[in-house]
Order: structure tokens, then C-alpha cells, then sequence
């Protein structure tokens, strides 16, 4: 089994960055409860090991929170049906096993304490981890960003206080308030310098980590991804398969082959920054839409250039829309500055998405595809090297995404 040496810490960083894309910028969600959450951990003397998974659980609570209409839910205080997007958490996490530690944290993570669960978990059956997390998830959420922090504090807490023994652990609420009483725990939440804070709270370093484990991390972030809208639900699955196909036509070593897959689940990591409407809109977008589109593969590279390790794939996957010709996008890179691993995801991105049924309209035929791509070589935004060695090999791509429709497993609840 071939491993990857990358700092585990920096992916879980780096995809807790993507989860806080929204139409209207960054979050700090996740890295905000994280740093809270880790402060309450310390303090109640939990051992080092468990700090560590309570933190990788917070930086990764909301990832079954697809849309921004449910991600603007939860930024009320008293969100109603929060328990869809836990149970949706834990679904998605046991996809991965290096991620499936963290699932019953995440299914239990608002989870009250007097009971009446969906989980059927009350007290201190609910996981300590669960407790701790949906205390500073909802802390965090009390927060008004455009106010100074100081002058929130006492109002923060009050809230905390009236739902202390109903809705959270009463002896959490008490830690809680020890640490609020420091001017620096609320400094802290709002510096803006958290990827200087949250290392400080944990013991991290780069680890072994197998192709196939970075595949299944993949594999969960790919199903986010395409469930911001119906007519992606495959998507980044198939670009992943038909790129790690070419890659094994093209001769390359089966680690190889890996890693382009990898990439290729993870080319579309900036779309959970645009809107569903642009996503599903059903007919040509405009100008400014398509601007819009435009910044998916410049949050791909810039969440993915977080990570140690990833100096490749981050290419790999956020360079599917520049051309040969210098005309794509975000960087406008010209043939020199293009891999060949570059080159033949843009190839299976564009294939993908030409037999994909659209909102506009279904998957195109063989001849229009052909003539498609064939066109896109001759205005050299394509290579015609990675073109051919499709077309040569059309029907096992194409049949490729029968094979992601039957291991399609579409998000629950």
C-alpha cells in the first residue's frame, strides 16, 4: 500500500476552510468551534489523544450542511430540525475509515442534555465530545461579527445559563464560564488569527497516510460537492474515474494513478462557495453568473495549497478550466505552466460534464461530443495528446458513469 506523507491536521484545516465557503465569503465556523471546544477540553483534564479528536470533529461537525439555505439555519440560535444535517454528518463520514471515528460525534452534536433525541441519547450518554461541541457550536453562533466581542459577552452567557441543564451539560456551562471570564478567550474568537491558535491547543505532525485513505476523504468531499445541486450528483466521482482511467492508459504507476484520482474527486472543492441557484439555473448563464462560476477553481487551489503534501494535486485539481492557449481560468496559464497531469483533468472534466445530463439540457451523443472536444484542440484550449487517448478508449470512459450511477448512494434525509 503506497502511503502520502502530509500534515492530517493541515487536510482537516483545509476542508473545514471549504465547508465555511458561502455566496458571500468566508466563515470561521468551524475553526471558531474548533479553538472553543478545544479551550473546554483542556480544562476539564481530558487526555491529549481526545482533545485531538474533539478538535478534528469540530473543525468537520457541519459537513452534512450542503446548501447555504441550511447553513443560514443554523446560524439561529434556536435552529429547529437540526438533527437532518447530524445524521446526514455521521452518514457521510463513515465513508472514509480515517474519518469514521469522528461519525457518532458528529450525529450527537446537538444533542440536547434533558433528552427527547432523535439519537434516543439524554445526559451523560450523550458522547462528551457531542456535549462539548454543541456547547461552543452555539456560542460560536451567538456572535455578532459587525459588534465588538466585550461588549457581547454577558449577553452570551446569560443566553448559555437560562438552557444550562435542559439543553446543555450544566457542568460544561460551568467550565464554560471560568473561561469567559478571561478577556482573551473572546479576543481570541475574533482575531482572525485561528491557524496561529488552534495548532497551539493540539500535538500535530505530518503522518503516513495511504492513497487509498486520502481516496476516501475524497470520496466524502465529492458527495458534498455534487449535492449542491441534482444535476452534479456524480459528478466529481466520474471526472475522478475517467482521469484515473487515462492515467492507467498513459502508462503511469498505480500510486500515480491514485493521486489524479484523488485530485480529480477534489477539482471541484471551490463550488461549495457558489450558489445553487447559478448551479441549477436551467438555461445560459450570464455575464456576471459565470463570473461567479469562476472562483471555484481559485478557492480549489487556494484550500488545497493549505495542506503539506498536496504541492501536486493542488495543481492537478484547480487547473481544469486554464487553457492551452493562456484564455482560462483563475490564473490564466499558458501550456508551459500545464502539467500533464493538468492537462488530462481538464479533458476528463470537460468530458464529464458533456455526457452529464444538465439543467439545460441531457447528455450529449457520442458525434457531438467528439466534434466538441475535437474543436476545443484545434482552438488550443485543450491538449490533443490526452483528447485522443479518449476518444481512442470512449466507450470504457463512457460506461464509467453507469458505474457511479450504481454506486451512487444518493445523501439521505
Amino acid at each position: 500500500m503506497q502511503l502520502v506523507n502530509i500534515n492530517y491536521f493541515k487536510l482537516l484545516m483545509a476542508l473545514s476552510t471549504a465547508l465555511d465557503l458561502t455566496g458571500s465569503g468566508m466563515m470561521k465556523h468551524h475553526v471558531r468551534v474548533a479553538l472553543i471546544a478545544s479551550r473546554i477540553a483542556h480544562k476539564i483534564g481530558l487526555d491529549q489523544d481526545t482533545v485531538k479528536r474533539v478538535v478534528h470533529a469540530s473543525l468537520l461537525h457541519d459537513i452534512g450542511t450542503i446548501t447555504f439555505t441550511e447553513k443560514a439555519k443554523l446560524e439561529d440560535f434556536e435552529a429547529a430540525d437540526t438533527y437532518s444535517h447530524c445524521a446526514r454528518g455521521r452518514w457521510l463520514l463513515e465513508f472514509s475509515p480515517l474519518l469514521r471515528g469522528l461519525a457518532e460525534i458528529v450525529h450527537s452534536h446537538h444533542d440536547r442534555w434533558d433528552g427527547g433525541n432523535k439519537t434516543g441519547l439524554s445526559g451523560d450518554d450523550i458522547p462528551l465530545a457531542s456535549r462539548i461541541i454543541h456547547l461552543a457550536d452555539r456560542v460560536d453562533v451567538l456572535i455578532n461579527n459587525s459588534e465588538y466581542v466585550l461588549h457581547q459577552r454577558k449577553f452570551i452567557i446569560n443566553k448559555i445559563i437560562d438552557l444550562s441543564g435542559r439543553v446543555f451539560d450544566p457542568y460544561l456551562v460551568e467550565v464554560l464560564l471560568d473561561l469567559a471570564n478571561q478577556e482573551s478567550f473572546w479576543l481570541d474568537l475574533t482575531s482572525g488569527m485561528y491557524e496561529k491558535l488552534l495548532p497551539k491547543e493540539i500535538r500535530y505532525s505530518r503522518e503516513k497516510v495511504s492513497v487509498q485513505g486520502l481516496l476516501s476523504i475524497g470520496e466524502v468531499l465529492a458527495r458534498v460537492i455534487d449535492s449542491k445541486s441534482r444535476f452534479t450528483h456524480i459528478h466529481s466521482r466520474l471526472v475522478s474515474k475517467v482521469a484515473l482511467q487515462m492515467s492507467k492508459a498513459a502508462g503511469f504507476s498505480p500510486g500515480h494513478c491514485q493521486a489524479v484520482g484523488a485530485a480529480g474527486l477534489l477539482h471541484d472543492l471551490g463550488k461549495l462557495a457558489v450558489p445553487e441557484a447559478v448551479l441549477e439555473k436551467p438555461g445560459p448563464l450570464t455575464s456576471k453568473e459565470y463570473d461567479i462560476i469562476k472562483c471555484h477553481t481559485y478557492y480549489t487551489y487556494r484550500i488545497l495549497e493549505m495542506v503539506d503534501g498536496f504541492e501536486d494535486i493542488k495543481c492537478w485539481a484547480s487547473y481544469h478550466h486554464e487553457k492551452l492557449n493562456g484564455k482560462g481560468y483563475p490564473f490564466g496559464l499558458e501550456y508551459k505552466k500545464l502539467s500533464d497531469e493538468s492537462r488530462l483533468m481538464a479533458v476528463s472534466d470537460i468530458f464529464s460534464a458533456l455526457v452529464e445530463d444538465r439543467p439545460y439540457r441531457l447528455g450529449l451523443s457520442r458525434h457531438k461530443v467528439e466534434q466538441i472536444l475535437l474543436e476545443k484542440v484545434k482552438e488550443k484550449e485543450l491538449d490533443g495528446k490526452w483528447v485522443s487517448l479518449l476518444l481512442d478508449n470512449y466507450n470504457e470512459m463512457y460506461n464509467l458513469k453507469d458505474s457511479c450511477k450504481t454506486n451512487e448512494n444518493p445523501i439521505p434525509f
